[in-house]
C-alpha cells in the first residue's frame, strides 16, 4: 500500500473551476466488442478533467481531451473497466505539473499495482517521471465516502459483484446521477438507491437474457427479471439507463427492456 495516497478531500485546484453542474457524456457501456460496436465499454465523462472508470470508451476522446484529464474514479478491477488506462498515461509525459489520480478500493488499487504497473506488463508510473512530479498518483476510496466540491458531490456505495465494487452518486445544485457499475440484484441495491433518492438519472446494468439467470447469478450480473424487480423497489427515479449488455445477448435483450422511464444505451 506504500504507493497509495488516503482520500482526504478534493481541494477546488483539483476540479475544473466551470464544472458546477454535472454534464454526463458517456463514452463507453458495452458489456464486450463485437465488429459492430463502436461504442466500447466502460467510461463515463464527469467534466472536462474526470471520467468514472477507463474502458476503451476512452478512446472516444482527442488526445487533447485525453490530456485535460486528471481525475479517474474507478468503480473495480475488472478489463472492460480498465483496459485504456494504461495507454491513455502514456500521452501524459507533457502533462506531468500534476499527476492523474486514480481513485479506487484498496483492492482495486492493488490489482492495478501488481498486474498492470508492475514494470512487466506495463511500466510502473507511480515511480517513472521525467520531473519531480510523478504522473500516477492511486488514491485509497472506501463505500461511504463522500467527495465534494463547490456543488458537485460524489457519494460512494458498495454493489454486490465478483469481486470488490463501488457505484457513485454524482449530485449538483440542479441534477443527481447514480452509476451503478457492474452489480446483481440484492435488497442493499434497493435500499442504498432509494436512501440516495430522488434521482434524475440512474445507470444499471443488464448483462444477460433470463435464460442465463445462473450465468448471471454465479458472475453477479443483472437480467431483465433481475433489473426489473430492483427498479419496482426504487419509485424515485426520473430516467433509466440500461447498459454493459453482452453484444451475443444485445438484441434479444433489447428486446424485453421497455417501459416509460427506460432507455437502453
Amino acid at each position: 500500500m506504500s504507493s497509495y495516497t488516503r482520500y482526504d478531500g478534493i481541494t477546488s485546484s483539483d476540479w475544473n473551476s466551470e464544472g458546477d453542474y454535472v454534464s454526463i457524456r458517456v463514452l463507453g457501456c458495452s458489456g464486450g466488442l463485437s465488429g459492430n460496436n463502436q461504442q466500447g465499454s466502460t467510461c463515463i465523462q464527469l467534466n472536462e478533467t474526470t471520467l468514472i472508470d477507463a474502458g476503451t470508451g476512452l478512446a472516444g476522446l482527442s488526445l487533447e481531451e485525453m490530456q485535460r484529464i486528471r481525475h479517474i474514479f474507478l468503480t473495480h478491477a475488472h478489463m472492460d473497466h480498465i483496459a485504456a488506462l494504461p495507454t491513455f498515461l502514456s500521452n501524459q509525459f507533457d502533462q506531468q505539473d500534476l499527476p492523474v489520480k486514480v481513485y479506487g478500493l484498496a483492492e482495486t488499487l492493488t490489482r492495478l499495482q501488481d498486474n498492470i504497473f508492475n514494470n512487466e506488463i506495463w511500466p510502473d508510473f507511480t515511480q517513472l517521471v521525467e520531473s519531480e512530479v510523478p504522473m500516477l498518483e492511486l488514491v485509497e476510496v472506501s463505500a461511504g465516502d463522500i467527495i465534494s466540491h463547490q456543488n458537485l458531490t460524489l457519494e460512494l456505495f458498495a454493489v454486490e459483484h465478483s469481486i470488490p465494487t463501488i457505484g457513485y452518486s454524482v449530485k449538483s445544485e440542479g441534477s443527481h446521477f447514480i452509476f451503478c457499475a457492474d452489480c446483481t440484484e440484492s435488497d442493499q441495491l434497493a435500499a442504498d438507491l432509494n436512501r440516495l433518492a430522488p434521482i434524475d438519472i440512474l445507470m444499471i446494468e443488464c448483462a444477460f437474457p433470463d435464460r442465463l439467470t445462473e450465468v448471471a447469478e454465479k458472475s453477479k450480473h443483472m437480467t431483465p427479471s433481475m433489473l426489473h424487480r430492483t427498479l419496482a423497489k426504487i419509485p424515485d427515479v426520473k430516467h433509466v439507463w440500461i447498459t454493459h449488455l453482452k453484444p451475443s445477448y444485445e438484441k434479444e435483450l433489447r428486446n424485453v427492456l421497455h417501459g416509460s422511464r427506460l432507455t437502453v444505451l
